[in-house]
């Protein structure tokens, strides 16, 4: 083995380790900070620049950190909030959020899961103000879509002053009551829904009631019509042909006289009878 094989390996090793404490490589999907020393020196890659590639530091005195570039998310569970009219909630919420300012971001909070730990924070705390303005129903299904809109708003003012970040989106996946207060809501809703039953059972009726006094009304005014113009045809027919008058109005007494099953003692030449006697009445 040569003498100078050694030296020569040792330059080599140290070459390779320099080169490899030197160089990097930024993805896409990635941004990186660059820090001498614990300081922040350059970003690299940050939104919206396109600056994916091979890079290079001074070895051993920096050294590199790497964000996502994507959106980022964040759930919060069983968030007890009390709304406006004093009801107890239990909130599940999504929290989407990307970094905009990597130096303010690793300043602020150093890690991603930093970022999670100091905007769950801020969530929660925006959940409260936003939430415990409105009242239950308006939480459950009335005003949610303007509640998530001031919740992300207000999460927004914080978290990008502070730590150099995007809320992109804030979503209420269920809202519940605690399992202490859910028959006392039940009972109550139950209530509100029975009287509000009884009310459209009385307004039925009531309609009913105007509607078949109606029909009766108008039902009498067309018999009362009806008979009027049936008397008043009578009258015509009777003054035109009294005799005929007369036979009509007789054979309606016999056909009233028989029907009603009563017996009938009279003389065969009573007046009841003429027509039944001769072929034509009158003398």
């Amino acid at each position: 083995m040569p003498r100078n094989f050694m030296p020569i390996a040792l330059g080599v090793f140290a070459l390779l380790v320099i080169v490899l404490n030197s160089a990097f490589i930024v993805r896409q999907d990635r941004e990186a900070i660059v820090l001498r020393v614990g300081q922040f020196t350059r970003a690299i890659n940050s939104p919206p620049a396109n600056e994916s590639g091979l890079y290079f530091k001074w070895p051993f005195i920096e050294e590199v950190t790497f964000y996502d570039r994507r959106n980022l998310g964040l759930e919060l569970d069983g968030q007890q909030i009390v709304a406006s009219d004093q009801e107890l909630l239990v909130v599940d919420a999504v929290v989407r959020w990307r970094i905009t300012d990597a130096r303010l971001f690793y300043q602020g909070a150093r890690t991603e899961q930093g970022g999670d730990d100091r905007i769950q924070i801020f969530a929660q705390a925006a959940l409260r103000r936003a939430l415990g303005a409105a009242t239950s129903d308006e939480i459950i299904s009335g005003r949610r879509a303007a509640i998530m809109q001031a919740v992300e708003d207000d999460l927004n003012r914080a978290a990008a002053a502070e730590l150099g970040v995007r809320i992109e989106d804030v979503r209420i996946r269920q809202v519940n009551f605690p399992q202490a207060t859910q028959e006392r809501v039940f009972a109550r809703m139950s209530s509100e829904r029975e009287q509000v039953a009884a009310r459209l059972r009385a307004e039925g009726e009531r309609n009913a009631t105007i509607i078949r006094a109606t029909a009766t009304e108008q039902g009498e005014r067309i018999r009362g019509e009806g008979d009027g113009e049936r008397a008043r045809i009578f009258a015509r027919a009777y003054g035109r042909d009294p005799e005929f008058a007369a036979f009509y109005r007789s054979m309606r007494a016999y056909d009233t006289a028989l029907d009603a099953g009563t017996p009938i003692v009279v003389a065969p030449d009573s007046d009841f009878f003429r027509y039944m006697q001769r072929r034509r009445g009158g003398n």
